[in-house]
């Protein structure tokens, strides 16, 4: 019976494990089925654009983690089979010894099932004490054919248990299968649509590399706007004479450093590029250097503060259209290419309040720019956002 429980409780590691799985294949959906919402709201522009694009990219990315979770799966369940088999062996092999032994004890009661040869068995003993156990070992006998009978239907109970576990996870293996084909399947309609997307964008080099150059120079604007205003900030926080004000400006720094990885994000959707170095979803060769992350959202979406603070800028910038600075401390967060703008320089502002309304470019992409600055005493320093906002 030890050795059961010994390999039963492997099983029980394993939950835990499986639950995981499971939890993420479900986030992961959700993924899927957010970035389809988003892409079926550009499917409609029938030409090929770099959003859409991105948008594929992240959906092939996520399924394909789906499918790997999938795997994971499968992969638990065949090692709950396997272990369920042993059991089932190991029991078979109970259940046979227990019968055996109790043909033997049938047998041997039937040769001494006749009462005269019981009599003759008991009144042959030397002496009374003599007689006494062997009265007592008939009992014993009795006694244990019973519980010889209830072991072999507790064993032949537990084989049944284990076999209708194992029929159960089968059944279960079979439905993830199911699933994983069908993702496999979406998978391989993702990538058609992928290599489609990608040979229509190449066609158009010249004008995607004058979009890139033009974002280049949209970024410098930008960069130079944050850096004259942190500039300014640091000049007049040096010669601040409110002792009060610097020791708010302190704990508000320190509120938002203890923020990290639990920021809320300044609007719903993706990321679809990426802080710091990357290639070029299009053009391979080139590469591009993004001093914040692009959050892919549907039109008409809101960005959003993401954490207490005050409005220090509102600027527009070629190719960036509309963007807010707000400052929260010794951090300043950026939201670029807005529409719209719902607040004004020196306005305080906590977290969640709406910043602007998201502006959706002719190809029906609707994306946010969103940054995240530091002032230290050598100069600012860029954050990666992403190291700061929630983990979707």
């Amino acid at each position: 019976m030890l050795s059961l429980l010994l390999l039963a409780a492997p099983l029980l590691a394993q939950q835990k494990t499986k639950e995981q799985l499971q939890k993420e294949r479900a986030e992961n959906l959700r993924k899927i089925k957010e970035a389809e919402a988003t892409l079926k709201q550009t499917s409609s522009k029938k030409k090929a654009s770099v959003g859409q694009l991105n948008a594929i990219n992240y959906q092939i990315k996520t399924r394909q983690k789906v499918i790997n979770s999938l795997a994971e799966e499968i992969n638990l369940l065949d090692q709950d089979i396997a272990e369920n088999q042993e059991i089932i062996n190991a029991l078979n092999e109970d259940l046979e010894a227990l019968k055996k032994e109790y043909a033997a004890m049938v047998y041997a009661a039937y040769k001494a099932s006749n009462s005269r040869d019981k009599l003759m068995f008991l009144f042959s003993a030397e002496s009374f004490n003599q007689l006494l156990r062997r009265l007592d070992y008939l009992k014993q006998y009795s006694k244990a054919r019973k519980t010889q009978v209830e072991q072999i239907q507790a064993v032949q109970q537990m084989l049944l248990s284990e076999i209708e576990t194992i029929e159960k996870k089968k059944q279960e293996k079979s439905q993830l299968l199911a699933e994983q084909l069908v993702a496999k399947k979406d998978l391989e309609k993702m990538r058609q649509k992928q290599r489609a997307i990608l040979a229509s964008l190449q066609q158009q080099e010249k004008k995607l590399k004058k979009e890139l150059a033009q974002r280049r120079k949209s970024l410098k604007a930008l960069d130079k706007l944050i850096n004259d205003l942190i500039r300014r900030e640091a000049e007049a926080a040096a010669k601040a004479a409110a002792l009060a004000k610097n020791k708010a400006a302190a704990a508000l720094s320190a509120d938002f450093s203890k923020n990290k990885r639990k920021l809320p994000w300044p609007a719903e959707g993706f990321i679809s590029l990426k802080f710091g170095r990357s290639r070029d979803p299009v053009l391979k060769m080139v590469e591009r250097d993004s001093p914040g992350i692009e959050i892919q959202t549907e039109p008409g979406a809101e960005a959003r503060s993401v954490f207490n603070g005050e409005v220090r800028a509102v600027a527009l910038i070629q190719g960036f259209n509309k963007a807010v600075i707000i400052k929260h401390g010794n951090y300043f967060t950026v939201y670029a290419k807005l529409a719209e703008v719902y607040v004004k320089k020196g306005q305080q502002v906590k977290t969640g309040d709406k910043v602007g309304k998201v502006y959706t470019d002719d190809d029906g992409i609707a994306e946010l720019h969103f940054e995240l600055w530091e002032t230290q005493d050598k100069g600012t320093v860029k954050l990666n956002p992403e190291l700061w906002l929630q983990k979707k």
